[in-house]
């Protein structure tokens, strides 16, 4: 939790609509009345309205500049954006006519809301889902024939969509903000507050001395019985390789009316004479399935069971199942330290699942019991749920596969939840860009997690580094001093922006020259020239470095970076281009002299890292089993304590 926080703005996403004008008069309201108001640990001092045009028909800007001009009278900014739809003109092609038109639109409308978020300096976007739009939601999944995880609704936040690629808008930001001079979040203690800190140790240091306060209170002896506080030792069994920063921040959406209807909506507007307008395609049942839905519920009487009070229902009961069988599964992962290691340098994850011979003669055990296959199947959806929790790690994909998709890796992973028992040993399997490896030991099996091969029937991730500099990343003069440059040289290495490669890196770089340059995977047939231009002792350790960290294909799916110089022939306009590997970002290696005309930087992706640096809890002692409350034996006990108290 941040100490200290600057004051930013939020974000509304406005569309003209009674609800989200509803949405700006209250915020409006609530940032004149209480001033300095926290949210997401920031104080807000004002917001911007943003209103998205996006184009689609005659006279959208005229109605999106009427929108901003409300939205002044309320003393909020406004700023109308539109769509342009470039890439689609430049085509011939007619946006309004597009088979995927629906899925376009909002991936443009979420982009340039990140857009605007990160100009602004803002993460916290504010969207005007209501009540009612989230019992339409449900009912239409509910008619699709969703499970219970898909009828939880919309959610009350969570990260903005569609920005995969955009540095400080999904999932990122964060370290680039602690490294300002005034970041927007703190977690260092105020100056006022260690000063009163120092105070207090002054103190109490000369009031007791710490020998006769140790003398009286067996420190050590409590900690003993603490076996997870003692002091764990690690060996170094490879060269050392500094890790990569793990991403976070980013901007995140929230809706505070989802528990308001559209109905008292409208009524604050009235009352409080705010002007909204009506977009009547929202009218027509044709259109869409959700405007078939509304005109369902609006002219027919739905069975009780259909009604909103009981679909809104559903979805918290829904929302809070989920809920509890994803912290099951992150107990389960912390509790028996399922991962042992995790290097951000080369996306990989080693994981070991826990033994099952007591799992199995409890099954056995058990056998007779109605009641055993409901316990495998509880199982089995848990353990599908903390798979999917250590893919996040390391699949490119910006979306995770569903838990009914991952059967069959659960069952690979624990054999003795399968259908069948398989005898054979467990065998190498890919799943989501993810290359399971299966490292088999006398005493335990282990899982090697790397990101799969490329494969030739697909193109190779590229992301090109060149654009815009990213002002608010220009180095210091102390930076700039400590590379050996002049703080007043006209082109400083100033950072571009950061660009997601593979879905796993972030990497931007900063240089001095016109030249273009590019990431992708490391090619062996670059490798031998590399290694050509490196010195000795560097080129044994980066031999040392592929060994230890990148074993086998592992290497050949790093982030490279290469220099791209074209030539144009003056009589054939024929452009050649020539391709040459600079440097391997993650592990730090590069060409001489590459330091000064080009710098590099390399983060991993958001994790969860509540999952990293734990130790099982068999091996920290004794733990003693849990026994169930009404156990056959303490049923028996409690029998025979009634008959003692009736008997006296």
């Amino acid at each position: 939790m941040a100490r200290s926080a600057r004051p930013q703005r939020i974000v509304l996403a406005i569309s003209g609509g009674v609800d989200s004008m509803a949405m700006a008069f209250l915020v409006s309201k609530l940032l004149r009345t209480f001033r300095g108001t926290k949210i997401a640990d920031n104080p807000a001092y004002g917001a911007m309205a943003s209103v998205i045009d996006h184009q689609l028909r005659d006279g959208s800007g005229n109605e999106a500049a009427q929108v901003a001009k409300e939205l002044r009278k309320l003393d909020l900014k406004a700023a109308v954006t539109p769509l342009g739809w470039k890439a689609e003109r430049s085509k011939g092609l007619n946006p309004s006519e597009l088979p995927n038109l629906e899925g376009l639109a909002r991936t443009y409308r979420y982009r340039a809301l990140g857009n605007i978020c990160h100009f602004m300096g803002a993460t916290s976007l504010f969207f005007a889902h209501h009540r009612d739009d989230q019992y339409e939601t449900v009912l239409m999944r509910l008619l699709g024939g969703h499970g219970y995880r898909g009828l939880q609704g919309i959610r009350e936040a969570n990260s903005i969509p569609e920005c995969y690629n955009m540095h400080g808008v999904y999932k990122s930001g964060l370290i680039d903000d602690q490294l300002k001079a005034n970041p927007s979040l703190s977690f260092r203690p105020a100056v006022r507050e260690l000063k009163r800190l120092r105070n207090i140790f002054r103190d109490e240091k000369l009031t007791e001395p710490w020998s006769d306060l140790r003398s009286q209170f067996p420190l050590l002896d409590l900690a003993g019985g603490y076996p997870e506080y003692g002091t764990v030792e690690k060996t170094l069994d490879g060269p050392y390789l500094n890790p990569l920063d793990t991403e976070d921040g980013g901007v995140m959406i929230y809706r505070p009316l989802l528990e308001f209807d559209k109905a008292r909506l409208i009524a604050t507007c009235e009352a409080n004479n705010v002007t909204w307008f009506e977009d009547h395609t929202n009218l027509d049942p044709t259109l869409t399935t959700r405007n078939a839905i509304r005109y369902l519920v609006r002219n027919h009487q739905l069975p009780k069971a259909l009604e909103k009070p009981s679909i809104i229902a559903l979805a918290k009961r829904s929302k809070r199942r989920t809920k509890y069988e994803e912290a099951e599964a992150h107990r389960y992962l912390v509790r028996e330290a399922i991962v042992k290691e995790f290097d951000p340098n080369v996306g990989t994850l080693l994981i070991e699942i826990p033994t099952t011979r007591a799992a199995t003669r409890r099954s056995k055990r058990h056998s007779a019991n109605s009641d055993n296959g409901v316990r495998k199947e509880r199982r089995r959806l848990i353990m599908s749920i903390a798979v999917r929790k250590l893919m996040d790690f390391v699949t490119p994909e910006f979306h995770l596969p569903p838990l009914p998709n991952l059967e069959n890796v659960v069952h690979r992973l624990y054999p003795h939840l399968a259908p069948k028992l398989d005898p054979s040993p467990p065998k190498t399997f890919a799943m989501a860009g993810i290359l399971f490896e299966p490292l088999v030991t006398a005493r335990s099996v282990k899982w090697f997690l790397t990101r799969a091969p490329y494969t030739s029937n697909q193109p190779l991730p590229v992301a090109t580094l060149h654009g815009s500099l990213d002002h608010r990343l220009r180095p210091t003069k102390e930076e700039m001093t400590e590379r050996g440059e002049s703080p007043h040289q006209s082109r400083p290495l100033a950072w571009k922006k950061a660009k997601m490669f593979d879905g796993r890196f972030w990497i931007r770089i900063g240089y001095n020259t016109r030249s273009r340059f590019r990431v992708q995977p490391f090619r062996p047939e670059d490798g031998k020239v590399f290694r050509k231009t490196l010195s000795p002792s560097r080129r044994a350790r980066l031999e040392r470095l592929l060994k230890h960290y990148a074993p086998g294909k592992v290497r050949y799916t790093l982030p490279a970076l290469y220099g791209v110089e074209r030539e144009r022939d003056h009589y054939s306009q024929h452009v050649t281009q020539t391709v040459t590997l600079l440097a391997l970002p993650t592990l730090g290696i590069h060409i001489p002299g590459l330091e000064r005309w080009v710098r590099y930087e390399a983060r991993y992706k958001k994790v969860d890292t509540t999952l990293l640096g734990h130790e099982p809890r068999r091996k920290n002692g004794h733990v003693g089993r849990h026994r169930p409350l009404y156990g056959a034996m303490r049923q028996q006990k409690r029998r025979r304590m009634y008959k003692y108290r009736e008997r006296r």
